[in-house]
């Protein structure tokens, strides 16, 4: 946001920007910021749950299993100019 800031474009007039991660400073910096939610918790659980049944010799299933992120959105989006 800053380097757009100093090339003199305005952040959600000009550009608009999206983060991923869903930090908690995301909604109190200006504008505040629009950004993706992923539940990296759950995900890490998945995975420890996969990696514990290859340890114990469990057979693959090959299912992927993927998760929804969700869009937060805040101030630093719009629509376009």
């Amino acid at each position: 946001m800053r380097a757009l800031r100093e090339a003199g474009r305005d952040v959600p007039d000009d550009v608009s920007l999206v983060g991923y991660g869903n930090i908690p400073e995301a909604e109190y910096v200006w504008p505040p910021s629009t950004t993706v939610r992923q539940d990296f918790g759950e995900a890490g659980r998945r995975a420890l749950e996969l990696l514990v049944a290859q340890i114990e010799g469990e057979p693959r299933t090959g299912t992927l299993v993927a998760r929804e992120p969700e869009l937060v959105v805040r101030g630093s989006s719009g629509p376009p100019p």
